[in-house]
């Protein structure tokens, strides 16, 4: 067998690996790089409006609300990639990085290099939703329930509630990107000294995967997940904004019809 097929991520294994952690209070780190942070990374223009993405060099209608505004210059913008570019080099136990998925096979292949060629801490950036999405409700979220010490990275907007409701909210504004420095250091102030064994759930863009790594590598006895927009419903956000929210929230024929797409399955 070789290497590369040695470890080879599976979704459905990897995700009952992390669930096994989270019932075991086991720390680790789990960060995803998606389709935003490769383009960072290899230093090209980004930005999300509300209505319009400059994405690899063309512009899109899309339907995001402000919470997702963002830009990226690569002018300007340079401390927020190097650390980026750090947190996808980087290795260390525990250290879980999400790579893009099978569309994005250049992306995924230049995220391997950087990490110096798969192994077992390479996993999906899409590990938590799309196939995975009831499992990761059904089984993960509730463990949260079982943390003592909770603390949330999102949006200024998102009210934590239901099972979050006793966590501490890190609110990150609109388009950290412009004040960068000053956000992620406002952040991990406060997060150094928290307890051991504490929970870290983190929706906030590329900001996650710096927060991931810097705190991790100087607290290890803690758990970091990148959340995304997983659990948008229990954070006071809007609560249908992907498709897994619309399969997983929504019932009829749409739904499941949408559920047999293959882009729906995680695959490597």
């Amino acid at each position: 067998m070789s290497a590369n097929n040695k470890f080879k991520p599976i979704a459905l294994k990897d995700i009952k690996n992390f669930h096994q952690k989270i019932k075991d209070k086991e720390p680790f780190c789990f960060v995803r790089y998606s389709d935003g942070e490769t383009e960072i990374i290899k230093n090209r223009y980004l930005k999300i409006s509300k209505g319009k993405t400059h994405f690899k060099g063309k512009i899109f209608n899309n339907n995001f609300s402000d919470i997702d505004t963002k830009e990226f210059d690569p002018n300007s913008n340079i401390d927020l990639r190097e650390d980026l570019l750090i947190s996808a080099i980087k290795k260390m136990p525990n250290y879980y990085k999400g790579m893009p998925h099978k569309r994005f096979k250049k992306d995924r292949e230049l995220m391997i290099t950087l990490h110096g060629g798969l192994d077992q801490n390479i996993t999906f950036a899409d590990l938590l939703i799309n196939s995975n999405y009831i499992f990761f409700r059904k089984n993960i979220v509730p463990e949260f329930a079982n943390y003592e010490h909770i603390y949330l990275i999102a949006n200024y907007r998102a009210i934590p509630k239901n099972i979050l409701e006793k966590s501490k909210h890190l609110m990150v504004p609109d388009n950290f990107f412009s004040n960068y420095q000053n956000v992620k250091n406002d952040i991990l102030n406060n997060l150094f000294d928290i307890p051991s064994g504490s929970l870290i759930l983190s929706s906030a863009s590329s900001l996650s995967n710096i927060i991931g790594f810097e705190l991790f590598n100087q607290r290890n006895d803690i758990t970091f997940l990148d959340i995304g927009t997983s659990i948008n419903d229990l954070i006071g956000l809007q609560e249908i904004t992907r498709t897994y929210h619309e399969i997983y929230f929504s019932k009829g024929i749409i739904p499941f019809l949408k559920k047999l797409r293959p882009s729906f399955r995680i695959r490597w």
